[in-house]
């Protein structure tokens, strides 16, 4: 006889889900694809959830059953397109209107900002308010029209256009206010505008250039580079920058040291990816032979990168602290007065929403902070506008609100890679060989050109410097030869100045009368 409790319907747990559907021009995509699509928690960052697509509807899920928000690149219209985010949501039967969230959360994202800076008092904020009130009324008629989904989504198109438009003017008053109050209190560092250079660039025009017209240079001591066999020392190939560098008295930042990004390991150290014994002593040894060769040369050292994305070794969160900790103290017995940075390459951190066993880089550097760690300052890199990971764009308002992250953590800021294309197209001569295609990754109000990358480059550089916990910045490329990004250089390839190149010079300039002596 079948007892009763095989004759019971037999029902699949499942985790509970949000789930979204876009909207363009009023009609439903039915086969939307969107472009880097990851869960989003509490505080922006990126968590790890199961994302799938069906039917032209976005579902993410979680065991916990969570709040989550989405975030992916989206096309906000003449503004540009952006990687945005929703509002943080609760898991429920019904498809949410995604257009009505990204308009929802830039809303209340602006709201909190204009309080954290404290703008309600002056003049100019009243033209502001009246923008947002204009952007808001469209977003409550959104919310009055959820039954007609396609109407909401047009509204909201229309709210979150302003609001983007809005809050990138909120975010560039803001810093020229506090430019203002850094120029009054004489608070600029001597050495403010920097270049990272290429250390296989051996060109008499790239060699040439670079002193004079930056205050100091970021000398990347790849590992893969410098080591390609293991037991090898082969350091030959920064030697010449060093020696050049130290003969015109221009300050060094030198580094990561030992940075565990895939692309800049040596390809045999993936043979201990599972034994952090042996990981721990090859840093330390690294970290040694380096700093005992350029100790005379360098005058801030990159110590360590790449750690909390566990992107090449599976590290637990102790194991991250506790390599972090070795290496900077290996810097600092070598040479006790040396001035150590903490690298974070991967500031939004979408990469922690696609590896579990990773640490949002906010965590890992509250945590740095608070352990005991001897360190100076963090390294933040900062390049964008190419369809891959941790670099697709941000719209201004983004990156300053990234960027006052870490104000709270108390350890000054030092951006040693910034960069966006210099073309729309993809460059064959970029280190990718012509796979990054800048109209994938996003863009800044237009498609990028030379001009709009030193409009880009002056803007940034001006949020950034306005920060008091930010003490300097550098550009990743100094020319359009092997750069990161597609003709992501200050100079072509014939080393000919680009727009960005003048833009840079105007600012040394007009900066120089406020910088230290």
């Amino acid at each position: 006889m079948t007892s009763a409790a095989t004759q019971e319907p037999q029902f699949r747990l499942t985790k509970p889900a949000i789930r979204f559907e876009a909207y363009r021009n009023g009609q439903k995509l039915a086969d939307f694809a969107p472009v880097a699509v990851c869960a989003v928690g509490p505080e922006s960052v990126p968590m790890p959830a199961d994302v799938s697509m069906r039917d032209g509807m976005i579902t993410i899920s979680r065991a916990d059953g969570h709040a989550m928000g989405v975030s992916l690149l989206w096309d906000v219209g003449p503004m540009g397109a952006f990687h945005l985010e929703t509002t943080r949501l609760p898991p429920r039967l019904k498809p949410y209107n995604l257009n009505v969230e990204l308009a929802r959360f830039r809303l209340m994202k602006i709201v909190q900002k204009q309080e954290d800076w404290n703008l309600f008092d002056f003049p100019k904020a009243e033209s502001f308010l009246k923008s947002f009130r204009e952007a808001q009324g469209l977003l409550a008629d959104a919310l009055g029209k959820l039954d007609e989904p396609g109407v909401a989504a047009t509204l909201a198109d229309e709210s979150l256009m302003m609001s983007v438009a809005l809050s990138e003017e909120l975010a560039l008053f803001h810093a020229e206010l506090l430019l203002n109050r850094r120029r009054q209190s004489g608070t600029f560092v001597k050495h403010m505008f920097g270049c990272q250079i290429d250390c296989e660039s051996a060109s008499p025009g790239y060699r040439e250039t670079l002193p004079g017209n930056f205050d100091y240079a970021v000398v990347p001591t790849r590992w893969k580079l410098i080591q390609p066999q293991e037991g090898a020392f082969e350091p030959q190939v920064c030697d010449g920058w060093f020696e050049l560098l130290t003969r015109k008295r221009m300050p060094i930042i030198a580094g990561p040291l030992v940075n565990l990004i895939e692309t800049e390991l040596p390809e045999w150290m993936f043979i201990w990816e599972n034994d952090f014994d042996t990981l721990r002593e090859l840093a330390y040894e690294h970290v040694q032979k380096l700093v005992g060769r350029y100790r005379k040369a360098v005058s801030l050292w990159n110590v360590i990168g790449g750690v909390s994305t566990n992107s090449a070794f599976t590290l637990t969160f102790e194991q991250m602290i506790e390599l972090t900790r070795l290496v900077v103290a290996q810097v600092k017995t070598i040479l006790p007065s040396a001035r150590t940075l903490i690298n974070i390459s991967q500031p939004f951190g979408e990469y922690h929403a696609r590896n579990s066993t990773s640490v949002s880089p906010i965590l890992y550097a509250e945590m740095c902070a608070q352990a005991g760690i001897n360190f100076d300052g963090f390294a933040l890199e900062l390049e964008m506008g190419v369809p891959q990971q941790g670099m697709y764009m941000r719209d201004l308002f983004q990156i300053s609100t990234m960027l006052d992250r870490f104000s709270s953590i108390g350890r000054p800021v030092f951006i040693t890679a910034v960069s966006v294309p210099g073309r729309a197209t993809p460059d064959p001569e970029d280190r990718s060989g012509g796979r990054l295609d800048p109209a994938a990754g996003g863009r800044w109000h237009r498609p990028w050109d030379p001009q709009l990358q030193a409009d880009w480059l002056d803007a940034v550089y001006r949020m950034a410097l306005s920060k008091p916990f930010v003490e300097s910045i550098a550009w990743s490329n100094l020319a359009d030869i092997h750069p990161t990004l597609p003709a992501g250089g200050l100079l072509d390839d014939v080393f000919k100045p680009k727009p960005a190149f003048e833009k840079l010079q105007q600012m040394r300039q007009q900066f120089a009368p406020f910088m230290r002596k």
